[in-house]
């Protein structure tokens, strides 16, 4: 449980969000608690009953929602389609399923729960709190019922009258509340079959009389929404009519033959949105599918109709609702309000409260209707988005060690300054292999981590006890030099060595390796599990990943797992790839890898693996077919996306977002296996797009021109820069940062993210403004956050996707063991399987603390599921500096 931080301030904004999370209405379900104060996750219950099985519900639905009534608002109503016999049965049936939900809700497990929920909000007394069911099993039509159940009818509602259900959006960056005017676009559509949309007319000038401006539009046509939608700045969509769910995004009846699909508003509706649009209101028929598109735009909040709606509900639930709201009540308590009004009309409409529902963003605070003088108040910013994590972490450092804070010193070549040491290409290696690998027994040959004294005197010291075996004084040791680094890293003349010392991911895997080993023989029945890293230690973009690795082994540690890491150094050599893989692999106790940086040393180390059955989980590694470099292979994965997909993404924004149809382009790429695949992939969707490739380049050719660019640039759209990641040394990479300098920011250019590097940015300068690269995370992307947030108080600055993905890997692997049933033994087989199946049960993935709504799934060939869209970077100046930042993001799960 996340102990809530104690403040002196009342939470402003209070959220709950009931998660049913997996298992059916025939086995029952699983549930967690999240509770939210002012956007942020404040406590999270995971102990809880689950809820039990309820297998007559989904046909007790079914036989209810098959009676359509006359007269609603549904597409294509057909008057007189119900008798009076249908009516009867149709109560009846509802009769049915509210009995039986509501003998459900009294069970034990819900009375569990409404007593957790009720004694962890601590609010006034007539303070909003929406409790947000997500229903996110397996099983998809399990789901939909779910959704559509009459939530208010269980006691928890009753006994805690200042809250309302609502349902699950996604988790999303907050917006401001309104400020006056709100402007509203008002759309009615066909009043066919003897709609009385007057009524809603009548309603919403309830909010003229509050301030609103309110653009009035009956049955307009799709051109005249369109344009309205783009054109202008919306507070509120409204929409009253008929409408239906039953195609993708659902659709509107706007005149007496025309049906209009959302889908078609796509572009208009992102427009309003990124303008400011707030709330949806559809009081229609069917309605969640709608609200679910809206939720893919990214609508922070909208209110619809689960169910076909008569014409009079409709009616009475607007007026009720708005004639609250436009007084100041909170949405969730106004729709409360209203529900509770349509009870009047139970003899005639028994289920008429079940109807309406708010769907919300948890971490979004609720919408109240503006005073005159709140345009005169400024909006604050929005706090970030919640991340449980963290506060478990900071709940539980006084236990297991302090957290670093502090600037990037040691990886001051992929970060802060050019000033790093080139990969080089010689193959050679010492005999002993096991000079590159540690678990704090000995150094790590060829690092480039070094410390300054008196750190490097208590490392010393602290891998001397290590390798005694006297873990004990070994983790003393280590966390003597945390800690003393951690008090000097403010003195002046100290600052410097202390954060060198501090930013050694080596020392903070060493002290937890200590650790985990002196719990561990306190408690002999909790194992250890042991897992490595294998990274080129001699480049920074090799210590990028061992970043994310301590980080993930050190709340993995914080959270009670026994978590052990082997450190190995591959020199970003195949060749030292190949022994450092056959080395672990001989070690059983491994059970996966996480490495290596790039694709053609990852092959070599999976000719290995394959074999040994030893999962390898590659964080950077984006050749499209790295899997076949072993046969019958089954032990591959990967956090990071594919190059298809990095090339998808970057034509996708060249010709969307920069606007170049049928682009021509001139590449510049290497004969390196990444890079030629890369390329490969742009042709492909280049040439998909109509575009034409002018020119190919090969940077690593020895007679390479570096001095002006070829003439064919002078027609091109765009140029494609493709370096290698350093496995051919430093000669690609230089010479694409020549072109980009040469280029001097004249053309855009379309770049590989092995560019996504400091020195880029300190050699070529302000040339990089036209610089656009594709990143699976950037520290200011939609849900990425709280993960920001983390890495500078382990780290001390923003740092890049390899530390993401890195961690990303050690949480796929950490969520495999928990995924073990208690008692059973783990071996690199049960790391395999629970990873595989999480492309077919997604509720047994890990939930990325990365970015937040995310999950990290596999498909069966072990690469990433949903993510083959990805956020575009490019360059700007912040402070006077340069700095990779987001050119697009895309939209937060």
């Amino acid at each position: 449980m996340v102990l809530s931080s104690s403040s002196l301030q009342p939470p402003q904004n209070v959220a709950v969000v009931l998660e049913i999370s997996s298992g059916s209405f025939d086995d029952g379900f699983c549930v967690r608690v999240q509770i939210f104060e002012d956007g942020k996750i404040i406590d999270e219950h995971y102990d809880l009953t689950e809820i039990p099985p309820a297998s007559p519900i989904p046909k007790l639905y079914e036989n209810w929602q098959d009676i359509l009534l006359e007269n609603s608002r549904t597409l294509q109503a057909v008057p007189g389609q119900v008798t009076n016999v249908a009516l009867d049965s149709w109560k009846q049936r509802a009769e049915e399923l509210e009995n039986y939900c509501k003998n459900w809700f009294q069970n034990p497990a819900f009375k569990s729960l409404r007593d957790r929920i009720q004694a962890n909000i601590k609010v006034k007394a007539d303070q909003s709190v929406p409790i947000i069911i997500r229903c996110h099993t397996a099983n998809h039509r399990h789901n939909d019922v779910l959704r559509r159940l009459p939530w208010h009818i269980w006691d928890l509602f009753s006994k805690l009258p200042n809250t309302e259900f609502a349902l699950f959006t996604r988790f999303h960056n907050q917006v401001a509340t309104f400020t006056t005017p709100v402007k509203v676009l008002a759309i009615f559509g066909s009043s066919q079959g003897n709609l009385q949309l007057e009524a809603d007319r009548k309603a919403l000038e309830l909010l003229e009389a509050r301030g609103a401006r309110i653009t009035w539009k009956v049955e307009p046509t799709e051109e005249d929404i369109a344009h309205l939608l783009f054109d202008n700045v919306w507070d509120i969509l409204f929409f009253a009519g008929h409408s239906s769910s039953k195609v993708i995004g659902g659709q509107i009846q706007i005149s007496q033959d025309k049906f209009l699909p959302l889908e078609a508003l796509t572009p208009s509706l992102k427009r309003a949105v990124n303008k400011g649009l707030k709330l949806a209101i559809f009081n229609s028929c069917d309605g969640l599918g709608i609200a679910d598109f809206l939720t893919q735009l990214n609508v922070p909040a909208s209110i619809v109709m689960r169910e076909p709606v008569p014409d009079r509900i409709a009616g009475q639930f607007l007026l009720y609702f708005l004639r609250e709201f436009s007084q100041g009540i909170p949405l969730c308590l106004a729709v409360r309000e209203a529900r509770d009004r349509l009870d009047a009309l139970k003899a005639t409409f028994p289920t008429a409260s079940w109807l309406p529902v708010v769907c919300l963003n948890p971490n979004q605070p609720e919408f109240v209707w503006p005073t005159q003088t709140s345009e005169m108040i400024p909006n604050p910013s929005p706090p970030p988005p919640p991340f449980p994590l963290l506060k478990k972490i900071l709940g539980l450092a006084a236990v297991v060690g302090i957290i670093a804070a502090t600037l990037i010193y040691i990886n001051r070549c992929s970060i802060f300054s050019s000033s790093c040491k080139p990969p080089g290409n010689d193959e050679t290696i010492q005999p002993k292999i096991d000079n590159f690998m540690s678990l704090g027994e000995k150094a790590i040959a060829d690092s480039t981590v070094k410390l300054s004294q008196p750190y490097l005197g208590l490392k010393e010291q602290g891998i001397k006890e290590f390798a005694q075996g006297d873990y004990d004084s070994a983790y003393k040791t280590f966390d003597s030099l945390r800690f003393q680094a951690g008090n000097n890293k403010k003195v002046q003349g100290l600052r410097q060595t202390a954060l060198a010392a501090l930013q050694d991911p080596e020392v903070l895997i060493y002290r937890n390796n200590a650790f985990v080993n002196t719990r561990h023989k306190q408690n002999p029945i909790f194992p250890i599990y042991t897992i490595a890293v294998a990274a080129p230690l001699n480049v920074n973009s090799g210590l990028d990943i061992l970043f994310g690795v301590a980080q993930a082994q050190d709340v993995a540690v914080k959270n009670g797992i026994n978590l052990q890491v082997v450190i190995a150094n591959d020199l970003n050599q195949q060749k030292q790839a190949q022994q450092i893989a056959t080395k672990l692999s001989q070690n059983q106790k491994i059970l996966a890898v996480v490495g290596h940086y790039t694709s053609p040393n990852t092959c070599e180390a999976l000719k290995v693996y394959s074999p040994n059955e030893l999962v390898l989980i590659s964080p950077t590694s984006t050749v499209l077919n790295l899997q076949s470099c072993a046969t019958a292979n089954k032990v591959f994965f990967r956090t990071t996306t594919s190059t298809r997909d990095e090339a998808k993404s970057l034509v996708q924004y060249l010709v969307s977002d920069l606007r170049r149809n049928q682009p021509k382009v001139v590449i510049f790429y290497s004969k390196e296996w990444f890079s030629r695949d890369l390329t490969d992939e742009f042709e492909k969707v280049i040439q998909s797009y109509q575009g034409k490739i002018l020119l190919k380049v090969d940077l690593s050719d020895p007679n390479f021109d570096a001095s002006k660019l070829p003439s064919e640039v002078q027609e091109a759209d765009a140029l494609v820069l493709l370096p290698d990641g350093g496995t051919d040394g430093n000669k690609t990479l230089e010479n694409a940062i020549k072109i980009i300098k040469l280029n001097n920011g004249k053309k855009p250019i379309l770049g590989a993210n092995t560019l996504y590097l400091q020195q880029v940015l300190t050699q070529a300068k302000t040339a990089t403004k036209s610089l656009f690269l594709q990143s699976e995370w950037h520290p200011k992307q939609c849900g990425a956050q709280d993960f920001a947030e983390q890495i500078r108080q382990y780290w001390g600055g923003d740092l890049n996707r390899r530390v993401a993905l890195s961690y990303e890997a050690v949480q796929a692997i950490v969520q495999a063991i928990k995924n073990q049933d208690v008692g059973k033994p783990i071996d690199r087989k049960t790391i395999q399987q629970k990873l595989t199946e999480t492309g077919i049960h997604p509720d047994k993935a890990a939930s990325s603390d990365v970015l937040k709504g995310w999950k990290i799934i596999f498909k069966a060939t072990g690469d990433r599921e949903g993510i083959d869209t990805q956020p575009i970077l490019t360059v700007k100046e912040h402070n006077q500096q340069l700095k990779f930042d987001l050119a697009k993001d895309i939209p937060c799960q």
